[in-house]
């Protein structure tokens, strides 16, 4: 199935024009109505807002792989259930091939939780990019699986679940994660511990990780890690900009694991600005 777009019509009509309208999704199959089930492969969109006041399971299931799933700019959204919610916005296990991007996810447990097990390489090939990740109260988009990719998002106000204690802005398991371009800001420790940890970007078993040019803030907690980078080897964190207050900046859980930190900038709010990662050059 082929994508046409409003926008790219426009510029064709339009020719010479500098075209910026956002190009919207327009042949695909329309999702009206909450809860949601994908089963049949192909591209899916908004034509509107939808909301929910579900409390648990996912407001839209992802059941197949080869997914596109457009928002056109409208937003998912949960109005009740209160901060104790255990709903998730968009949810997939094991799939392969996901696409999601361009909308508001606001007031989950999880805003996007594409799902695999140990040691996260069933699912593969994921995309999340230009998503407005709002007021989720545990995690604002954790994918898991090899070869996935989460650019230009904005994650915000992340965290204050009673149910849980670490939180993360954008959390990821598995190899070949590619973070790039993403502003992350105010991540707050859920209630359930509070010696827990506010990461703004986590990512764990993730061999040959690239972490770039990502913008990381968040409020003042206890404890929290900027971009943290757990049981892998091989990874590249460059020209992150890491602001606000943080007790870590960049760290690599182990020192062997071959970490290598360029380009980074850290506000005055940093305590400890890099960690097992090896300074290559221009870390202020």
């Amino acid at each position: 199935m082929q994508t046409t777009t409003r926008a790219a019509v426009l510029c064709v009509l339009l020719a010479g024009v500098v075209c910026t309208a956002h190009a919207e999704t327009i042949n695909c199959t329309p999702i009206t109505s909450l809860p949601a089930v994908i089963t049949v492969q192909g591209i899916y969109c908004f034509t509107g807002h939808l909301n929910t006041g579900m409390t648990s399971g996912n407001a839209i299931e992802i059941q197949t792989n080869n997914v596109a799933l457009d928002l056109n700019g409208w937003k998912l959204g949960r109005q009740a259930g209160g901060i104790g919610t255990q709903a998730a916005g968009i949810h997939a296990f094991q799939r392969k091939n996901i696409t999601i991007r361009n909308g508001t996810i606001r007031g989950f447990y999880q805003g996007i939780w594409i799902e695999d097990t140990s040691p996260y390489t069933t699912s593969s090939g994921h995309l999340v990019e230009d998503m407005h990740l709002d007021a989720n109260t545990w995690i604002g988009i954790r994918v898991e699986g090899s070869g996935n990719i989460v650019r230009r998002n904005q994650v915000v106000n992340t965290g204050g679940s009673p149910l849980a204690d670490n939180t993360a802005g954008i959390d990821l398991f598995g190899p070949g994660a590619r973070v790039l371009d993403n502003d992350v800001s105010e991540v707050v420790l859920g209630t359930a511990d509070p010696n827990g940890t506010a990461f703004g970007i986590n990512l764990n078993f993730a061999d040959d990780a690239a972490v770039v040019g990502n913008r990381v803030g968040k409020s003042n907690t206890a404890f929290g890690n900027g971009v943290s980078i757990n049981t892998a080897v091989n990874v590249l964190l460059l020209g992150n900009q890491l602001l606000g207050k943080w007790s870590y900046g960049l760290v690599v859980s182990d020192v062997f694991a071959g970490g290598k930190c360029r380009d980074n900038f850290f506000s005055a709010g940093v305590t400890y600005p890099l960690f097992n990662c090896a300074n290559v050059a221009n870390n202020n």
